[in-house]
C-alpha cells in the first residue's frame, strides 16, 4: 500500500513518544508545546515578517526542556510532519485534533470537543454545490470559506477532502481560507494541518465575536502565491 511504501507514521505511533514524555511540566504543555515549535518552524522558512518574533518565542518555549525532551520534541514533530504531509496520499483526516483528543490534554473543563472528522467529512459532502464548484473549475477561479471557530482545522480539511477526491479540484490554487480561533493551541494545530496539506489559508488569532485580533498565521501556500490571494484576506472585517 501507499502507506507501506511510503513508511508513513500514525496517530498511535506518535501517541507512543509521548508517553515518552517524563518532564517537569503537564503533558497538555508539552503537547502544545510541540505544535507551536512545529508551527514557527514552518511559519520561519515563509513568513520573513514574523519571522524574528517567532524565533524568540520558540527559544523561550524550548529552553523549558532538557536534552533530552528536545531530542522528544524534535522526534515528534518529525512524525507529524511526515503524516501531515502525506494526507493526499494516506487520505485527509484531522490527524492533530484526534491526537490532542485521544492524549487527554483537550480542554474538557470548558466544553472543548472537536467535531469527529466523520462528522465534517459529511457537512461538507451535503453543503457542497456540484454546480458551483464545477463553475469554478472551469473559470480556473478561487472558492472563499471562512471558518471562525476553526478548532484544529477539521472542517477546512474536510472540505478539501470533498473538493479534492470527489471533483479533482485543485485545493492548492483555487482554494482560500480565512479562518480562527481564540485559542492559540487551535492556531497551532490548524496551521500544521492545512500548511501540510496545502491549503493557501490565513488563520487568525481571534476572538470570533468581537474580531479583536492578535496575530495572523499565513499558510506556505497563501505566501508562495500572494498576489493571486491577497485581496481576499480579512474578508471578514472588509465586509464588515
Amino acid at each position: 500500500t501507499i502507506k507501506k511504501a511510503y513508511n508513513v507514521p500514525t496517530i498511535d505511533d506518535i501517541l507512543k513518544l509521548m508517553n515518552k514524555f517524563l518532564g517537569t511540566t503537564s503533558l497538555t504543555e508539552f503537547l502544545s508545546d510541540v505544535f507551536k515549535c512545529g508551527a514557527i518552524a514552518v511559519s520561519n522558512r515563509f513568513d520573513k515578517t514574523k519571522c524574528a518574533e517567532r524565533e524568540e518565542e520558540y527559544k523561550r518555549t524550548i529552553n523549558k526542556y532538557n536534552k533530552s525532551d528536545r531530542e522528544l520534541i524534535a522526534d515528534i514533530f518529525a512524525n507529524i510532519y511526515v503524516l501531515l504531509s502525506h494526507q493526499l496520499d494516506v487520505g485527509f483526516d484531522d490527524y492533530l485534533g484526534k491526537i490532542y483528543m485521544l492524549s487527554n490534554t483537550s480542554n474538557s473543563k470548558t466544553g472543548q470537543f472537536f467535531t469527529p472528522y466523520a462528522i465534517s467529512k459529511l457537512c461538507a459532502d451535503v453543503g457542497m454545490d456540484d454546480k458551483e464548484v464545477k463553475k469554478h473549475i472551469e473559470n480556473d477561479s478561487i472558492i472563499t470559506m471562512h471558518e471562525p471557530t476553526v478548532g484544529s482545522g477539521g472542517m477546512v480539511l474536510a472540505t478539501a477532502d470533498t473538493l479534492y477526491n470527489k471533483y479533482h479540484f485543485n485545493i492548492s490554487r483555487n482554494l482560500f481560507v480565512e479562518c480562527g480561533d481564540i485559542d492559540i493551541r487551535c492556531i497551532y494545530m490548524a496551521y500544521l494541518q492545512l500548511s501540510l496539506a496545502g491549503i493557501p489559508a490565513a488563520i487568525y488569532h481571534r476572538d470570533g465575536l468581537s474580531l479583536e485580533t492578535w496575530d495572523v498565521w499565513k499558510t506556505p501556500p497563501y505566501l508562495m502565491q500572494y498576489t493571486r490571494f491577497k485581496k481576499y484576506e480579512n474578508i471578514v472585517i472588509k465586509k464588515g
